[in-house]
């Protein structure tokens, strides 16, 4: 009986000292500050819509930084370590490029051929202009880059084969 009670607290003491070592990890990882709150009246209006973005949830009716703020403070506590991820993620995520297709076989050959993963493509008719703006389109590519899809412009009038018709 004593033995079974000695091995079901080493079992816990075990499991607390495990979770203790991969906690620190993650503190080594994040930075041992990570779990310090912020106060969102410091931060700029650019960085409080990076913390909304990231979190989920739109801005696009506050066009106040004391509105944004608010709905940041709404939304949770802000801690150092997310608004350093989102930073990050943000950095990233300015450096996203949209592929412009210069033809068909262009289009084949990165799309259609490889097959490795999803991609959206904005298709712009002959002498036509995009259904979505240029500002939309940026913002679409940043949004869909976060999960891995990729993203290219096809214009109609500039396909070669086009022209021959």
């Amino acid at each position: 009986m004593w033995l079974k009670l000695f091995f079901l607290l080493l079992y816990f003491l075990v499991l607390f000292v495990l979770a203790r070592f991969f906690e620190a990890i993650v503190w080594y990882e994040t930075g041992i500050f990570a779990t310090q709150l912020v106060d969102p009246v410091a931060l700029s209006f650019k960085k409080l819509k990076t913390i909304l973005e990231c979190r989920g949830l739109g801005y696009s009716g506050l066009p106040e930084k004391k509105d944004v703020r608010e709905l940041v403070e709404k939304s949770g506590d802000l801690m150092e370590g997310e608004l350093y991820s989102a930073l990050k993620e943000e950095e990233a995520s300015e450096s996203v490029s949209s592929t412009n297709f210069s033809g068909e076989m262009h289009f084949y050959e990165l799309v259609e051929d490889t097959k490795d993963g999803i991609w959206l493509v904005q298709v712009i008719a002959n002498d036509r202009s995009p259904l979505v703006g240029k500002i939309h389109w940026e913002k679409m590519v940043k949004k869909v880059s976060r999960f891995g899809i990729r993203t290219g412009t096809f214009n109609c009038s500039s396909d070669p084969r086009d022209e021959a018709t």
